[in-house]
């Protein structure tokens, strides 16, 4: 996944707040998912924004560390696969 992505959940898959972040349920394939409280702003943009202006905006903010940006595309990239999320051109 790229700085430049725009991503957003699936229609088919529900979120549900939990303490570590929230579990996502496909309807489609009956799956759940863990997401990470550091994913969610991601996860839940809607699309209206690139990943890495996201990523900026928290690592200014203090609450994700520059050095973890990287990997959390990783782990978006994996749900993409999955059909957690897609990528909005």
């Amino acid at each position: 996944m790229r700085r430049s992505d725009r991503v957003r959940l699936d229609e088919g898959v529900a979120l549900r707040p939990e303490r570590f972040g929230a579990l996502a349920y496909s309807y489609r394939d009956r799956q759940l998912f863990f997401i990470d409280r550091r994913l969610l702003p991601f996860v839940e943009s809607g699309a209206s924004r690139p990943l890495g202006e996201i990523a900026d905006e928290l690592v200014e903010r203090g609450e994700l560390d520059g050095v973890a940006v990287p990997r959390l595309l990783t782990v978006l990239e994996g749900l993409r696969r999955k059909g957690v999320v897609h990528v909005v051109v």
